[in-house]
């Protein structure tokens, strides 16, 4: 079977070979056990330190499954990235918080996130940038039709 003009095939494979990017850069910097989807939410996170962000949120931003973001933030959790805080309003509801660790592992992961943007968009003019993300957008919203079928 030929993948040439297969959308999903290339989306997978960029994906792909951006998470082995930033699993390398990982642990290549001795960022123990943060892996790039880790990295993407402390920075997430980060940015977002003065709201109360939930275990909900996470799954919004980025598209994933409860039971993924479940085990995502367990082992975060264990490998003192994060702590859950109650909070007042919800008994049922915890904040996500960063830890020291993950604070002062913040920058070295964003640092390469912008490097990597950098890198992918590296003899494009803003233009096509701004055409693929216009397009990438709209199969977006085609894919999420699907998981309402």
């Amino acid at each position: 079977m030929r993948h040439d003009k297969d959308i999903g095939f290339e989306v997978k494979t960029l994906n792909n070979l951006i998470k082995r990017h930033m699993d390398d850069y990982s642990r290549d910097r001795g960022l123990e056990g943060v892996t790039g989807m880790q990295g993407w939410i402390i920075a997430y996170l980060y940015h977002h330190r003065d709201e109360e962000i939930c275990q909900r949120d996470v799954e919004r931003e980025f598209t994933i499954r409860r039971s993924t973001v479940t085990s995502l933030l367990q082992l975060m959790e264990k490998n003192d990235l994060i702590v859950r805080e109650p909070v007042s309003y919800d008994a049922r509801l915890k904040r996500l918080v960063l830890t020291q660790k993950a604070v002062d592992n913040h920058n070295a992961i964003t640092e390469r996130i912008r490097f990597m943007e950098a890198q992918l968009r590296k003899g494009l003019s803003e233009a096509e940038v701004e055409e693929f993300l216009r397009l990438i957008r709209r199969i977006q919203k085609n894919a999420e039709e699907l998981s309402r079928s």
